[in-house]
């Protein structure tokens, strides 16, 4: 391949990459959008119901292998979000003994 034709290609490249980015970025902004005002206007539990049937239809139509790589790392995220949401409370042995304590 000449020099010139290898310039052109690289310069392609980045050009695909840069509108590949601005859509992407242009994309999230919009869900932000649509997300916030769904959520603004129906609450948590209507946006959880919509988050698990998405996830539901992705799995659905994904490969084997990018299915396991989404279920590894739901599983990591809610594990990683359990541990944090907990760890703000007390155990119920530290409860039970901070309760038997009177004063």
């Amino acid at each position: 391949m000449n020099e010139d034709l290898q310039l052109r290609l690289a310069d392609n490249a980045k050009a695909w990459q840069e509108l590949s980015l601005s859509i992407t970025t242009t994309e999230k902004e919009a869900f932000d959008r649509m997300h916030d005002g769904l959520f603004a206007a129906h609450g948590s539990h209507f946006m959880a119901h919509v988050y698990r049937l998405a996830f539901e239809k992705v799995l659905q139509n994904m490969p084997d292998a990018e299915r396991s790589k989404l279920l590894a790392a739901f599983q990591q995220a809610t594990e990683s979000a359990v541990a944090q949401h907990f760890s703000t409370y007390p155990s119920v042995a530290a409860c039970l003994a901070c309760h038997a304590r009177k004063p």
